[in-house]
């Protein structure tokens, strides 16, 4: 069990390291900046945030995990916000954040240890991909990678996961059926 906060989701199947997930929604204070796109200083930018660089002065508690948006246009690094905030989320004052809601769903995740780095997150994007279609399941946004853990965590205690939202190929037909008979 984590010190640290994170968002709440109930598992609805799980085989082996992967996982269906419905999330309950959550805010997010995300950093995005053109003339950083590798998001260098994507953490430390979030971390100014949470350490009271906020129009409210105030300190947030870290939680977990960081994600990071994995789009072929843009990528973006993001923190989740604490529920206690929910209803009064400070303004961050650095204009390359933003404070974000991320929609309750249904989520694909695979979860992994070691120190996560590109090959290793396009095989586990892979192997969630061929679970997917397997279930009968498809994508509906893109992929994000999930950290749990700091930098000075052994590699072999290190929780990372692959998300991305999706929706069932079934209830796809159902609304194209339903738009057809109009």
């Amino acid at each position: 069990m984590s010190k640290y906060e994170s968002p709440e989701y109930h598992v609805l199947t799980k085989e082996d390291e992967c996982e269906l997930r419905r999330y309950t929604d959550f805010y997010v204070v995300e950093y995005e900046n053109s003339k950083d796109p590798e998001l260098n200083k994507g953490f430390g930018t979030l971390f100014k945030y949470i350490s009271s660089d906020n129009k409210m002065d105030e300190k947030i508690p870290m939680t977990v995990p960081v994600i990071q948006n994995k789009s072929k246009e843009t990528k973006k690094m993001a923190f989740v916000v604490p529920e206690k905030y929910r209803d009064h989320i400070p303004n961050p004052n650095n204009p390359n954040l933003t404070v974000r809601k991320f929609e309750e769903g249904l989520f694909a995740a695979v979860c992994y240890s070691g120190r996560t780095r590109e090959g290793k997150e396009l095989r586990m994007m892979n192997k969630l991909t061929q679970w997917l279609e397997g279930k009968g399941y498809q994508t509906d946004s893109d992929f994000m990678v999930a950290v749990y853990n700091g930098p000075f965590t052994l590699p072999t205690a290190r929780r990372n996961e692959v998300w991305v939202r999706v929706t069932e190929k079934d209830s796809i037909e159902d609304n194209k059926n339903d738009e057809g008979d109009s």
